[in-house]
């Protein structure tokens, strides 16, 4: 090889030289992050593509993004309610959680123009979906719409700075209320007296006198039978109290209790547990009939003040076979 003449190796390097101080430095101030608006855009902007059914206009996907409908698996634009007429209504709970890059929606929705409950959980790395989430029941009789129409508004207010709790506080205070009903005790929980539990938009626990539903169902029970009257006695016990009681002595546990999305501004906790019941009671003898074998999935969301959980919204149920899992844990189930 001739050897390069020094003119030559003088314009290589400069060249060189240039090249390197045209590429951009790495500048982490120019990162942004998706904060709490951001990640309501992209759960806007995905219920937006649903009720429009255009999954091309779906906020950026992660080429391996994860997507369930009612735990089964399947990509953005299938499912019932991608493949439906789905619209919106007025009853509609967003829990946004900007450390965990999750975001939900809880709510009620008209699909084929029938009530449906429905909850959508999205994850959001880097400015992608990579999870979606979808869960739906329908069924919803005419006497559960007053309580679905507009949310309490424990679950919609800003709460003041100073009189938020920490995410700490609020990740131990949700898990509270999964810890007592495994462990049949209400003293587990922590639960404020006025604590109220909606399901499926009916008020199941402190109700008013006389009385009111015990389980989310329309019928009221009759106050003219000695067994209306102990159902319309323990619809008035406070969320403790019935717990106390050991009626949901039947759930074997409650886990996963995935996705608790802690949204700081609201005050709020998402949760996306997997109720497993075995059908058998702890503590009741062993010959005693099962009273439920089925496993369930819904979304429950927390309204937390002071430490202590005041509202429980807990829709939609999707109700699975016994040792099915949530469509997201290996080996969940059972």
């Amino acid at each position: 090889m001739k050897t390069l003449k020094p003119m030559a190796v003088a314009l290589l390097c400069m060249a060189a030289t240039t090249v390197v101080a045209q590429e951009p430095a790495w500048n982490a101030s120019a990162i942004k992050e998706c904060d709490r608006a951001c990640l309501i855009g992209v759960l806007d902007g995905y219920l937006d593509a649903l009720f429009k059914k255009d999954p091309k206009a779906v906020p950026p996907l992660s080429i391996d993004v994860h997507m369930t409908e009612n735990t089964g698996q399947m990509d953005v634009g299938e499912g019932m309610l991608w493949r439906s007429k789905t619209e919106p209504t007025s009853f509609k709970i967003t829990v946004a959680d900007p450390v965990s890059g999750e975001v939900a929606f809880q709510g009620r929705l008209k699909v084929q123009g029938r009530d449906t409950l429905a909850a959508i959980r999205l994850k959001v790395d880097r400015g992608r979906i990579t999870e979606i989430e979808q869960l739906h029941a329908g069924g919803i009789a005419p006497q559960a719409i007053e309580l679905l129409t507009t949310p309490r508004a424990l679950l919609t207010e800003d709460v003041p700075v100073n009189q938020r709790v920490s995410r700490e506080v609020m990740f131990r205070v949700a898990n509270s209320y999964f810890d007592a009903l495994e462990g049949d005790s209400g003293k587990i929980g922590a639960f404020a007296d006025d604590c109220v539990r909606h399901e499926n938009g009916y008020r199941t626990v402190n109700n008013p006198p006389p009385g009111g539903r015990m389980m989310p169902g329309p019928q009221l029970p009759d106050p003219n039978t000695e067994q209306g009257k102990s159902q319309l006695a323990f619809s008035m016990l406070t969320c403790a109290q019935q717990i106390d009681s050991k009626i949901f002595a039947y759930m074997k546990h409650i886990r996963p209790r995935r996705a608790l999305i802690l949204d700081e501004q609201k005050q709020t906790v998402g949760t996306f547990p997997l109720f497993v019941h075995d059908g058998t009671r702890r503590g009741a003898p062993a010959d005693a009939p099962p009273s439920m074998l089925q496993n369930l999935v819904t979304m429950e969301t927390f309204s937390v003040r002071g430490g202590l959980i005041h509202h429980v919204e807990a829709a939609p149920f999707v109700t699975l076979p016994y040792g099915l899992g949530n469509g997201w844990t290996p080996g969940s189930g059972r």
